[in-house]
């Protein structure tokens, strides 16, 4: 940055931007907390268990909706 102008040009791009940078950030916080918590239920099931199904099915689905948001 070699100007006044120039470093008000990068910080109105910067303050544009942020609002959807911290939006998106939020998301994927969001979704990681929600794989760390599936993880930590699938080790407390039995493979091949009627739970284990019922859990493996709704899982399937908010994955599914997550990688459509991104």
């Amino acid at each position: 940055i070699v100007s006044l102008e120039q470093r008000q040009r990068y910080k109105d791009d910067f303050n544009a931007e942020y609002e959807e940078y911290r939006n998106l950030h939020t998301q994927i916080d969001n979704i990681t907390k929600t794989f760390r918590r599936f993880s930590e239920q699938w080790k407390s099931l039995t493979p091949g268990s009627k739970v284990h199904q019922v859990k493996k099915d709704k899982t399937v689905k908010p994955v599914l909706h997550h990688s459509t948001i991104l």
